[in-house]
């Protein structure tokens, strides 16, 4: 008599897996590649950094399931993304590198050679260019910038005039003070070719998703890209980003 609930739970336990497993969609490697390629091609159009600035940082936040409405079938936007971090420390930091290993060639050879007078006049000139070197990774330290760009996304804004840093057709930029920080800002820039089509006459951004999900399961509807730093760079910066080309990998299909 025990046996038949037992069996009765592992028949329900079995039939609802199946039907989750249905409801899976995960997404195809040559998918994934593709909204990486997207992603890599917006990092390239917002260009080079501010004088000083390298890469520190990098990484990607990709998607791996696509999900279904339930009202439509069709599917719901994926989610993905990619973060920068640009500083100043690690490119003083390979400077240094880079002079430590000259010198101690150069002092191999010396001590090869049994050249003392040359081995003490290495020394002194190594350490006079590495304390130049320290006072000019000093002197040129600069807060960092953080560069997140973000897909099929929609954060919501209210549109302060005071706040536009720009606009055109399917584009608008807008700065907000960073929290905790009177001289750092953010800067982020919202592209949608449909919800921001003409931004003068908007008073908010709101990048509106179709109701009814998308046919295409990797779909890019829309995008933000937001820097965080000082605020006269990443003000500059942010003016310098071709949108032209981000507003290109948006697929216009909704």
């Amino acid at each position: 008599m025990t046996r038949f609930p037992i069996a009765a739970g592992l028949i329900a336990a079995f039939t609802l897996c199946t039907a989750h497993a249905q409801d899976e969609n995960p997404l195809t490697r040559d998918e994934v590649a593709q909204v990486k390629k997207k992603l890599v091609a917006m990092l390239d159009a917002i260009g080079k950094p501010p004088a000083g600035y390298t890469v520190e940082h990098e990484n990607f936040d990709l998607p791996t399931e696509a999900y279904k409405t339930q009202a439509s079938g069709r599917y719901y936007p994926v989610s993905a993304g990619a973060n920068r971090e640009y500083g100043t420390r690690k490119k003083a930091e390979k400077a240094g590198e880079d002079v430590q290993k000259e010198y101690q060639k150069k002092m191999l050879e010396a001590q090869a050679k049994g050249d003392y007078q040359e081995m003490t006049k290495l020394a002194q000139e190594m350490q006079k260019k590495v304390s130049a070197q320290q006072l000019e990774a000093v002197e040129g330290q600069k807060e960092p910038i953080a560069v997140a760009v973000r897909c099929n996304g929609n954060p919501g804004a209210t549109i302060d005039p005071d706040a536009v840093v720009f606009e055109r057709t399917g584009v608008i930029a807008l700065k907000y003070a960073d929290a905790g920080s009177g001289d750092r800002t953010r800067v982020a820039i919202y592209c949608d070719p449909v919800s921001l089509k003409n931004t003068k006459q908007l008073s908010r951004v709101d990048m509106k998703m179709p109701e009814q999900g998308i046919t295409k399961r990797n779909a890019v509807l829309n995008v933000t890209i937001e820097f965080t730093g000082p605020a006269d760079a990443v003000e500059a910066w942010a003016k310098a980003v071709d949108t032209g080309k981000v507003l290109a990998q948006i697929d216009a299909a909704r």
